[in-house]
């Protein structure tokens, strides 16, 4: 799990191992999908937004949202 603080501007910077994964460069697209209590964060490319859309359809992000949750409480 990484974190970002919020600048007085709203503006966060994206760690960049983030960056890595998601392989976005200056300009690209990021795309801010509203989940219940969480927002997830993707590259713009509709080909990886239907991969997303799958991945939150079988129960993985609610794993993954648990584990985070935990290494925020540690």
């Amino acid at each position: 799990m990484e974190l970002a603080k919020l600048t007085s501007k709203g503006q966060i910077t994206v760690p960049k191992k983030i960056r890595s994964l998601l392989q976005v460069d200056e300009g690209d697209r990021i795309a801010f999908i509203e989940n219940d209590d969480f927002v997830i964060m993707a590259k713009a490319d509709l080909v990886k937004l239907h991969q997303l859309e799958a991945f939150l359809s079988d129960g993985k992000f609610q794993r993954l949202i648990q584990t985070a949750n935990q290494q925020l409480e540690e």
